[in-house]
């Protein structure tokens, strides 16, 4: 994954709303809804900051052997 926010190995904690869009590849409502969902979703003022590991472990519950 390539953030741009990322320097060596460290991933960050949490994503705003357009990079979370970039990296789990949906659109805004979708990622919002599962984020909400998973109790990965905060709102400071204006700013959506997503836990990036949060909704990265819960979107893994949806997959299909």
């Amino acid at each position: 994954m390539s953030y741009r926010r990322v320097r060596g190995n460290l991933k960050p904690e949490y994503l705003r709303l357009k990079e979370a869009m970039t990296v789990f590849s949906m659109g805004p409502e979708k990622i919002e809804a599962l984020a909400r969902e998973c109790g990965a979703y905060y709102k400071i003022d204006k700013v959506v900051l997503i836990n990036y590991e949060a909704l990265r472990d819960y979107i893994e519950t949806f997959r299909e052997n």
